[in-house]
């Protein structure tokens, strides 16, 4: 009844999608034509009013979840939830995304402010506008404040940090190294397995330019410039040469991997303005812009690259003057910062910082460690980088792309790039620090400046191609480069299996199609699951429940799809082995951490070892290992646990031991923790296939198995470089963050079905999938100077 009663509520106070509505901002009229998934086309005579129309639509969707990811950034979220968000607050206050953010304010260029003052002027407006704010500020009975330009940029900050990678597994190693013998610690160090791809297998390949038919050299604009000083959380993304595609053009294909909830993280926009702004694609509210896409010439897409941007130093402070810090035998006087965190219902928090030159110490914040430990990110400096997602929208062709990651100093992203010349390419974004010493995949001392960072790699040598000889280039957060390569980037890449099976798909055949993509990014076979089995060829046993568990897996065909039998037995029996090999040596904190589990649910769900043990395991058994006690009579045993774990979960019937009845995703809202409105908010659970090491990314947090609960599928992308950039896209679970709308979650059972909207381009294709359309105008243009008229 609750459920029904409040969806009725929010009904009553949906966005206006037809009609008229005045706005004091604008200054010319602007339209938004909405498709059946609630797909805004919005037009505008010039970009400010283009943007104002952004902040206008995405407020008008998402101002719920906007006003939790600013707060997110700002470090007040207790003010809302009291003591349970308490933590959260103190990481961002801690990290500093509202301090950065004012940093960061003064070194963006003057038309990159006014994009964001004018996006904030369309949120305001909305604000004035709409009758009524979404049910969950009645909820918690809050009233908002406007929209401020720095909470777009302190929100884009903690998304560039959440982005970056190298630090979360450092811990882990150093524990590994003291918990066991060398040998048993080198095999479950960081391994990139041999027979999976690199990104460059050839290095930086740069081939001929190909300029309307024509094929020219390249030079790049930065060769030599250095570190470009005074200029200005995985996934599978792969690009294809007209030569490979068997469309005639350039194929570009991206699906992010991201946690997932409600609303998605993602929404999907056209932006045209008559002053030369054309762009489409994912666009994320509370953000100017569009940050994945296509514009009338080029196309391009995201994955992250682990490049090690981060590390933890151990710090001595003094001992009577906390303040300080000893520095190459000098004490040095820390940064002392104190915040005081709001906490409803309770006596505020107050948070003393303090900051080394390394960066804000996190002890009992981001890590359990006793000695004082100083968390350095190319994430927490100050930069422009908000400039080089502008000039991505604004690219014309792959110099002006290749100028725009230049500006994108934070995240370290694997940029792909197509264009409707036939060029594909690829650069890798972010600051690539150079460590005097070290490698940065373990804790440092940070008073002898021996592990200090010296530098960054110029951008001109930071991993990049242009039309490569083989045709393609796939990127799945994956190693990059070989050994030859003369910048150390780091070692935390993913394990490579997501690769290697979009690289079997795409050399097995001449050419490939726009379904062939379609069916890649629903591939769900299981590389190392086939290897793992193989491993097991020559076992046998006369112990009923083990051979039943082995007959099922010697019958799974290798694919983990929803009604998969053997895949299920697959994936408990490696976590019945995982038990059985770790237990004995660490305990089950510590076991979580060293499977993936991150140091903050929320914001740090998953740490740079997630995928690495299943390459130490799958290894470990190849060996037979003496020293882990790998031998016939343990995988019996684990195989037989195996079976009653599956009895106990899904009945005695092994034909219902499909794996979608244990992995399974679900769509969570921030107040769906609530017993009472989790029926209300929340959105599952529905089966799924796939794991992280299935191209079809779902992931599994090591403490909560086995639904889809870490990273999964947030968006898929593929766009056919014609004349008329043809494109389809899909993010679950839909377009709206309004419960009562039919837009909260028509997208999820496309997405299950591996279906894809289509992103209208032209104006032709606009007409014809419009549904609604409204006029916003100016308010100086109302005859009677009312806000809204519903005519």
């Amino acid at each position: 009844m609750l459920q029904f009663f409040s969806q009725q509520w929010s009904k009553q106070r949906l966005p206006q999608v037809d009609g008229r509505v005045y706005l004091p901002s604008l200054q010319h009229p602007v339209t938004i034509r909405r498709d059946r998934w609630g797909i805004p086309h919005i037009e505008a005579v010039n970009r400010h009013d283009l943007l104002r129309a952004q902040g206008f639509v995405h407020a008008q969707e998402r101002f719920w979840q906007m006003e939790l990811n600013r707060r997110a950034a700002a470090g007040t979220l207790s003010e809302l939830f009291g003591r349970r968000t308490l933590d959260t607050d103190r990481l961002s206050r801690t990290l500093g995304f509202a301090r950065l953010a004012r940093q960061t304010w003064a070194l963006l260029p003057p038309d990159v402010q006014l994009d964001l003052i004018a996006y904030a002027q369309g949120v305001n407006g909305w604000l004035a506008a709409c009758p009524s704010l979404p049910i969950e500020f009645s909820l918690i009975r809050h009233q908002p404040a406007a929209w401020e330009p720095l909470d777009s940029v302190a929100y884009g900050r903690l998304q560039m940090w959440a982005l970056t990678n190298g630090a979360s597994g450092e811990f882990v190693q150093a524990q590994l190294a003291q918990s066991l013998s060398p040998e048993m610690a080198a095999d479950l160090g960081l391994h990139y397995p041999a027979t999976n791809p690199t990104t460059l297998p050839h290095g930086m390949e740069i081939g001929g330019l190909k300029l309307d038919g024509l094929v020219g050299a390249w030079a790049n604009p930065f060769q030599g410039k250095g570190a470009l000083d005074g200029l200005g959380r995985g996934s599978n993304g792969w690009v294809i040469a007209p030569e490979r595609s068997a469309t005639g053009r350039a194929i570009l294909c991206n699906d992010m991997h991201l946690p997932v909830g409600s609303p998605s993280l993602w929404y999907a926009m056209h932006l045209r303005s008559q002053d030369g702004l054309h762009v489409t694609g994912f666009t994320q509210p509370g953000l100017p812009y569009v940050l994945v896409g296509h514009n009338e010439q080029i196309a391009w897409g995201a994955t992250l690259s682990y490049v090690d941007g981060e590390d933890f130093f151990l710090e001595r402070l003094h001992p009577h003057h906390p303040g300080y810090y000893e520095w190459m035998g000098r004490w040095q006087a820390a940064e002392v910062v104190t915040e005081v965190i709001a906490v409803r219902g309770r006596p505020s928090h107050t948070e003393q910082i303090i900051i080394t030159q390394h960066g804000p110490l996190v002890n009992g914040i981001l890590v359990d460690y006793a000695q004082p430990v100083a968390y350095c990110s190319t994430a927490l400096q100050a930069d422009a980088g908000m400039d080089g997602f502008r000039q991505l929208n604004e690219a014309r062709d792959w110099g002006e792309f290749v100028t725009a990651v230049a500006h994108i100093h934070a995240p370290s992203l694997n940029l792909l790039y197509a264009d409707r010349q036939g060029n594909i390419g690829y650069y890798v974004s972010g600051r690539a620090p150079i460590r005097a010493k070290g490698d940065g995949l373990t804790p440092v001392p940070g008073w002898t400046g021996e592990h200090d960072w010296v530098g960054n790699v110029p951008f001109a040598e930071m991993p990049h191609a242009l039309n490569p000889a083989q045709g393609y280039i796939v990127s799945a957060n994956h190693r990059i480069v070989n050994e030859d390569y003369p910048h150390y980037l780091g070692g935390v890449w993913r394990n490579g299996y997501r690769a290697r099976r979009i690289e079997e798909r795409i050399t097995a055949r001449p050419t490939v199609s726009l379904a062939d993509c379609r069916a890649m990014h629903l591939d769900v076979t299981h590389i190392p699951g086939r290897e793992l089995v193989a491993l097991l060829a020559r076992l046998e046993t006369g112990k009923p429940d083990a051979a039943l568990a082995l007959r099922l897996l010697r019958a799974w065909d290798g694919r983990l799809t929803a009604d998969s039998v053997g895949g299920t037995v697959y994936e408990v029996f490696v976590r019945q082995l995982s038990d059985a090999l770790l237990t004995p040596y660490f305990a089950r904190p510590f076991r979580e951490q060293l499977l993936g589990v991150g140091g903050h649910p929320l914001l740090q769900p998953v740490n740079d070892f997630q995928g690495q043990w299943l390459v130490s395991l799958l290894r470990i058994v190849g060996e037979g290992s003496a020293r882990w006690g790998v031998d016939e009579a343990l995988l019996v045993r684990c195989l037989a646990q195996t079976t009653a774990v599956l009895r106990q979960k899904l009945g005695n019937d092994p034909a219902g031991w499909q794996w979608g009845r244990l992995h399974r995703v679900t769509f969570a809202h921030a107040l769906g923790v609530a017993p009472l409105l989790e029926r209300l908010f929340n959105q599952g659970p529905y089966a799924i296939g796939g794991d992280e090491n299935t191209v079809l990314q779902t992931g599994i947090r090591a403490d909560l198995p086995y639904d889809n609960n870490a990273i999964s599928v947030s968006t898929r992308l593929i766009v056919d470089l014609s004349e008329d950039m043809a494109a389809w896209g899909i993010h679950p679970p839909g377009q709206s963050g309004h419960v009562g709308s039919p837009h909260y979650g028509d997208l999820i059972q496309p997405w299950l079905d591996g279906g894809y909207y289509e992103l209208a381009w032209g104006e032709e294709a606009v007409t014809a999938v419009t549904q609604q359309t409204l006029a916003l105008r100016p308010f100086a243009s109302h005859p009677r100077h009312h806000r809204q008229d519903s005519r």
